[in-house]
């Protein structure tokens, strides 16, 4: 079966998926729609009426989320899940993009390598000219096994249920999914240019204006383009302080994509934007039940004012993991793909909050990573995704409980939320261990 047809196929579930939560909404109480699509749909409401998004109670995204969902208004309710799958959508064919990219890239660099090898040995002219052809080639023949890895991979996101209901629940996280995802295919794409770089530059700005956590990804970004990895603590210091043409189109791009829409809005809406969109996902403090590790510490403490001592506390283990994969995986383009899911994994596991939203942000990088894994056997393959549901579904037991038959289930849920933490700790160290990045391409 074609790739097109697969992708028409998962078009089609997400449809169906999109009329059963109406049907579901109007049957159970227990509600299919996302709360805060109806909130953001308030919200565009008021940016119907020319007023402010941030009318809105617990409106606290970016307003481009409310104009993205303006026709939920003005043609019917449900529109905005359409587009949100849209973007789902896209994400499956970006995986495969960027793939057959890489796959390319690195098929180039090592028949390169080889010929000019032979070359040197061999004055043959066929060679020569092999060898010319290849390097002013940017769209050289892949072997099927590797196309038909790009597809195997992007299924894994287009056939994910998870990543469906989540987007056809109404969340807008795999917009921003969709532009990292730009950034990453500009970013790593063959031609090197500084224009392209910029242009990774600016959908990687815009993606940390939609939503913050990107912002973890930048330092990792910025070491991909150094011309060699740094060695030293010096060298390190020295690509901050002496950047080159591709660092700065890169850094430009970023900082032109999130002043202009920050500055649009500020504009606009003022100080409220700021800190709703943006200041208040750093100090918040979610007392309602979520799957991270430190939410009953926040629910006990709900009448207490946060401490800055907590909030480092809370914060520093994250910080120092990021900063060791950035500079372990981050500093190579053949690993930062990998590099940035370990991130964006570690960011979601530490997080003081964690809601399944948030799984979009490494779910939609974890099939960019598939082809490096093919040591890790079935045994672990199996364990992994089951080990991960399993200690998911043991939270959503006392949570429902919780909240719709009201009984007090707040301590099962914390040990349910440690068990949760500490089974994510092992599947990246596990995933980690399993890395193999020499999968990247073998030349047949």
């Amino acid at each position: 079966m074609s790739f097109k047809r697969h992708l028409i196929i998962s078009t089609a579930v997400r449809i169906f998926l999109i009329y059963y939560g109406e049907v579901q909404d109007s049957l159970s109480d227990v509600q299919y729609t996302d709360v805060d699509y109806r909130v953001v749909t308030d919200a565009a409401n008021h940016v119907l009426s020319l007023g402010s998004p941030f009318k809105r109670h617990t409106f606290r995204y970016t307003p481009l989320l409310a104009y993205l969902v303006l026709p939920n208004l003005l043609i019917h309710p449900s529109f905005g899940k359409f587009i949100f799958s849209l973007f789902d959508i896209l994400i499956g064919v970006l995986i495969k993009w960027i793939l057959l990219n890489c796959y390319r890239s690195n098929k180039i660099s090592i028949e390169t390598k080889l010929l000019k090898l032979e070359t040197l040995n061999n004055r043959n002219k066929y060679l020569i000219k092999r060898k010319n052809e290849i390097l002013n080639s940017n769209n050289e023949a892949l072997p099927p096994k590797y196309i038909r890895m790009a597809e195997l991979s992007a299924y894994c996101w287009l056939y994910n249920p998870l990543t469906m209901i989540i987007a056809t629940r109404g969340n807008g996280d795999c917009v921003s999914c969709s532009l990292v995802l730009l950034s990453i295919y500009f970013f790593l794409k063959n031609d090197q240019t500084n224009m392209q770089h910029f242009i990774a530059g600016l959908f990687l700005g815009l993606s940390i204006h939609y939503r913050l956590y990107p912002v973890g990804f930048c330092l990792a970004f910025y070491l991909a383009t150094l011309d060699k990895p740094p060695a030293t603590w010096i060298d390190y210091l020295g690509a901050v302080l002496k950047p080159n043409a591709k660092q700065i189109a890169l850094v430009t791009g970023t900082v032109v994509a999130l002043f202009t829409t920050t500055a649009l809005f500020y504009w606009l809406y003022g100080y409220q934007f700021l800190y709703e969109s943006m200041l208040y996902h750093l100090v918040r403090k979610d007392t309602r039940h979520n799957f991270s590790l430190y939410f009953y510490l926040q629910y006990l403490s709900s009448t207490f004012e946060v401490t800055i001592l907590e909030k480092l506390l809370t914060f520093l283990p994250q910080l120092v993991l990021i900063l060791m994969l950035t500079v372990r995986y981050g500093q190579h383009r053949q690993t930062l793909a990998f590099g940035l899911f370990a991130i964006s994994f570690v960011m979601v596991t530490y997080n003081p909050v964690v809601t399944s939203q948030y799984f979009v942000w490494f779910l939609s990088l974890l099939p960019l990573c598939v082809k490096n894994f093919k040591n890790i056997g079935i045994r672990k393959a199996v364990f992994i995704p089951v080990m991960w549901f399993i200690s998911q579904g043991g939270w959503l037991l006392p949570a429902y409980l919780l909240e719709f038959k009201g009984w007090n289930t707040f301590e099962f849920i914390w040990i349910q939320s440690i068990v949760f933490f500490f089974s994510n700790v092992l599947i990246l160290q596990m995933l980690i261990s399993n890395y193999d990045i020499a999968y990247n391409y073998k030349i047949d």
